[in-house]
């Protein structure tokens, strides 16, 4: 076995090109490791646990909807997680506290057969729905936030905003009609632009922190025990079967002739 002492670089490269070898030439089936089995790998090479969660906090946020949106970004949050093992009653309400915590909100709680759920309303409806649902030994853990309304918020004023300007070049400045829709538009879309990057920001403040209450949900989630293996049973033997060594002795001496029978059978031999 090879002692060669690895550098950080060096084992990257060993475990990268490792885990391409398995997707190549390993099983395909359960492929793939949980959060908690991250954090155990980790933890054998040195690795804090805690900066394992950041790194998959961060990877999660970086996998976030990246296509074009009108109004900067998604205007419906939908996240999900499915945890093994179930959450306990005063698990969940440490939970809620949590939640109350994160969004500033009391909200409402309910539940609904085995799932319990957590409901912040305002003017518009519903604003957050978050259901926590145990099922097969598993948890589902789902978040809802809605925010059309913030994106109408935003654009609409600066959208306003942007017609008394047009309105008063088209009167005013007499310009060629091309230059002045030409201004128009231009006008029009940096309102746009600058109302995409505000809802945006907005919105993936919210997202953060949405990401940010699961990981703690799941946290609270009781992870099932790993079986103990059996232990084999040590049978005694009923009283009824038991043989009493000091009777097996005492029958043993009572089958050998004493010293005085054994003189008293050697005269009997001499006077025959």
């Amino acid at each position: 076995m090879s002692k060669k002492i690895y550098t950080d670089k060096e084992i990257s490269a060993v475990l990268k090109r490792a885990a391409e070898l398995q997707r190549t030439q390993g099983p395909k089936a359960n492929a793939g490791l949980s959060l908690e089995e991250l954090e155990q790998v980790a933890a054998e090479v040195g690795i804090d646990p805690d900066f394992v969660k950041a790194a998959a906090l961060e990877l999660e946020e970086g996998r976030t909807d990246q296509s074009y949106h009108v109004w900067g970004a998604p205007t419906t949050l939908e996240l999900e997680r499915i945890v093994e093992g179930e959450m306990t009653d005063e698990k969940w309400e440490e939970a809620v506290g949590e939640i109350r915590r994160i969004f500033g909100a009391a909200g409402e709680t309910g539940q609904l057969g085995r799932t319990r759920e957590w409901i912040l309303r305002d003017q518009t409806g519903e604003r957050i729905h978050l259901t926590v649902s145990p099922q097969d030994g598993k948890t589902e853990i789902r978040l809802v936030y809605r925010m059309t309304d913030w994106a109408i918020a935003m654009h609409a004023p600066l959208t306003s905003i942007a017609i008394a300007p047009i309105i008063l070049q088209f009167v005013l400045l007499n310009l060629n009609p091309l230059l002045e829709t030409g201004i128009a538009l231009f006008i029009l879309f940096a309102l746009h632009m600058l109302a995409r990057v505000g809802f945006g920001t907005l919105a993936r403040k919210q997202e953060r922190k949405a990401r940010k209450l699961l990981a703690r949900l799941e946290d609270l989630v009781d992870t099932p025990e790993a079986p103990q293996p059996a232990r084999v049973a040590q049978h005694t033997a009923p009283e009824t079967n038991r043989i009493d060594t000091a009777l097996l002795a005492d029958e043993t001496e009572s089958d050998e002739p004493s010293a005085e029978q054994a003189q008293e059978a050697r005269t009997r031999r001499r006077t025959r």
